[in-house]
């Protein structure tokens, strides 16, 4: 295991994935985010509550390829995928970047997900059915609307990652350490990673 700061991981990613990557992360989603939760008599909303999940699946892949081999199975005409509304690939399809802000986020393929629950920020369980109730149901996007297969596609924002396995590694992701001390101090690997 390797603790490398969520910058590093970033470059280690865009150095060693060749095409595409089957990786594992464990993520901690800010639940307060846009569209996350509904707020309307909502004892959840604006608490800091995550939730904590462990992913599977395929890195470095181009949605609309994967939509398409999904439409031409199903015997159903070719499409083209929209442009993303706030971000925009990396050249290696690892990464889709906030327009705005410049935020690195991980896009996956998502194979399979386990949710290991709801937490305060003392960590702290909550009631799952409770807080279910004020999650809406995700809706296939317009481009995947009339196939019975999914692409699930997601955008994780590097800085709700706690770790990802690829290449039989697992790398722990911290925050920014800027000072070689404190990066020696919080066990933070010396990665040279080219940027």
């Amino acid at each position: 295991m390797k603790t490398v700061t969520t910058k590093d991981m970033v470059g280690i990613l865009q150095v060693l994935v060749k095409g595409t990557a089957m990786v594992t992360v464990n993520l901690d989603s800010d639940m307060d985010g846009k569209g996350k939760m509904r707020t309307t008599g909502n004892p959840f909303a604006g608490k800091g509550i995550v939730k904590r999940e462990t992913l599977n699946g395929t890195i470095g892949y181009i949605y609309a390829n994967a939509v398409n081999r999904v439409a031409s199975k199903e015997g159903k005409e070719e499409r083209e995928a929209k442009q993303h509304p706030w971000g925009d690939m990396d050249s290696k399809h690892l990464f889709r970047i906030h327009r705005g802000n410049g935020k690195h986020y991980l896009s996956m393929q998502v194979k399979n997900v386990d949710v290991h629950g709801f937490f305060t920020p003392d960590g702290m369980k909550v009631d799952e059915e409770a807080i279910r109730t004020f999650i809406p149901e995700k809706k296939k996007s317009s481009t995947q609307s009339d196939l019975e297969g999914e692409v699930i596609a997601r955008d994780y924002s590097m800085d709700n990652i706690r770790s990802i396995k690829a290449f039989g590694e697992e790398f722990v992701l911290c925050s920014e350490v800027n000072n070689p001390a404190e990066k020696e101090l919080a066990g933070v690997e010396q990665v040279a990673v080219p940027f």
